[in-house]
């Protein structure tokens, strides 16, 4: 994305005045923070840092209550949609989470105005956010030993709100895009340098650096131990090389399978015929049948070319299977140790583990990117996933050391590339012009392939029956 020239606050300032698109603007940031937090391992599937919730966080002061609320919503939405979760209990503890954090932040910056920093805003949002996912949890997934991990969830939700808290804080006192929406300067100026310039050049030499260093290293292996380690390394080389061939097929391959998918499939049909599956998943209770419907939705996964890990599966369901297990109900079926396995506890454990997991595969293989959603919010998130668009195409660099100016510089340049009001709304009455005799046979297809899923997922039911008897 090239960058803009310099520009004025009050070239911009009119911009600020559209609620809607600041909006936009920080749901986006929200969606890009979302991926990044999604891509961290965690102990607990539903469980974040939080990262998500800063451009929350600095919306407290900027936006009006009810902007806000939809910034909240919006947030949710979207990341379930980055992720793949819309109907799972994922989003239901990221809705539950992040209203009750929004609506809590929001009421302890009204009630204590300044006097109250963005650091107890914070903490407050993190820990009401935690205690409420903490209270789903006890109900849907891990019962009464939920309170067993309760502490550690809530000091997790204390530790992460405080860092949060002075990101904010240093973030807002110290960032050009913050203080031009706020009114506080019109004499700033956004300011750009190239884009991939500046560091280019201490990049290459450092990676020259590197090369040397290794040459030479190369080298004095050489001399101390001749051929043999140089075939050695060469082996290395080769077999990382086969390894780096092989998961470039592999991922070739998934986003074929992906593309011929998205070709098939209309958004909106997925999305409806997901919605329908969720719902009558839920309301089987029978082990074998969830298993079946578990293997259904892993298949149905891999044809739409989404990514998933079967191991993780295994890992989480295994999780909370054992936490089950902790909370003893019914005949004895086996002793390890002092925990007794009962038939009762295994049995919710393993139907809670299943339906977790079902949820999340049927999500991914529904829930598809040009998903959207009609009235005024569907054209906010529509709006939302192209300012994301143009975060994720921007070619600076977010380092470390100088984190709080590299993301500033983001948001300016997002910003000021483009004005994307109203982009959403041309886009779709350009599809709708466009809309004719392919398009039209597309839904067919849809949905006689939607028809053909969803008898399957009436059938396996009687199959599970069948192979019990």
């Amino acid at each position: 994305m090239p960058a803009p020239s310099s520009l004025s606050c009050g070239n911009v300032r009119s911009r600020f005045s559209n609620r809607a698109d600041v909006t936009a603007l920080l749901a986006a940031f929200c969606f890009f923070l979302s991926a990044i937090e999604y891509m961290l391992p965690k102990p607990l599937p539903f469980m974040r840092l939080g990262i998500a919730n800063l451009p929350i966080l600095l919306a407290v002061d900027m936006l009006p209550f009810n902007w806000f609320l939809v910034l909240a919503a919006a947030k949710v939405v979207g990341m379930s949609i980055v992720s793949g979760t819309l109907f799972s209990y994922v989003a239901l503890f990221s809705l539950a989470g992040t209203m009750v954090a929004a609506l809590v932040m929001r009421g302890v910056r009204r009630a204590g105005g300044h006097a109250v920093s963005l650091v107890g805003v914070s903490v407050a949002g993190a820990v009401t956010s935690n205690a409420m996912q903490m209270l789903i949890a006890r109900y849907v997934i891990f019962g009464e030993v939920a309170w067993l991990i309760a502490p550690l969830f809530l000091v997790t939700g204390l530790i992460t709100g405080t860092l949060m808290g002075f990101f904010a804080e240093f973030f807002v006192e110290h960032s050009g895009w913050y203080s031009c929406a706020m009114g506080e300067s019109d004499d700033l100026a956004f300011g750009f340098e190239d884009e991939e310039g500046g560091s280019g050049e201490s990049e290459a030499s450092g990676g020259s650096a590197a090369a040397d260093s290794k040459d030479s290293a190369s080298a004095r292996v050489q001399g101390a131990s001749g051929n043999t380690a140089d075939f050695s390394s060469q082996n290395e080389k080769k077999l990382k090389h086969d390894r780096g061939a092989r998961k470039l097929q592999r991922n070739e391959r998934r986003f074929e399978r992906r593309h011929r998918y998205e070709d098939m499939f209309e958004p909106w049909v997925g999305a409806l015929l997901g919605a329908g599956i969720a719902i009558f998943f839920l309301l089987q209770r029978d082990i074998v049948a969830k298993v079946l419907y578990l293997a259904v939705f892993i298949l149905w996964t891999w044809f739409a070319g989404k990514r998933f890990s079967l191991i993780s599966t295994l890992v989480v369901s295994a999780g909370i299977v054992a936490a089950n297990l902790f909370i003893p109900s019914g005949r004895v079926l086996a002793k390890i140790g002092p925990l007794a396995i009962t038939q009762f506890a295994l049995t919710e454990g393993l139907s809670k583990a299943l339906t977790f997991e079902g949820l999340i595969y049927l999500s991914k293989a529904a829930i598809m990117p040009g998903l959207r959603f009609p009235g005024r919010f569907g054209s906010i998130i529509a709006q939302a996933f192209q300012y994301y668009d143009r975060i994720i195409e921007y070619r600076g660099k977010v380092h470390a050391k100088t984190v709080i100016s590299d993301i500033d510089r983001l948001l300016q340049v997002v910003w000021t590339s483009a004005r994307i009001s109203g982009e959403a709304e041309a886009s779709a009455a350009s599809k709708g012009a466009q809309a004719g005799p392919a398009h039209r046979a597309r839904v067919h297809r849809s949905l006689i392939l939607a028809a053909g899923i969803a008898a399957a997922v009436v059938i396996i039911p009687f199959a599970a029956k069948l192979i019990v008897s």
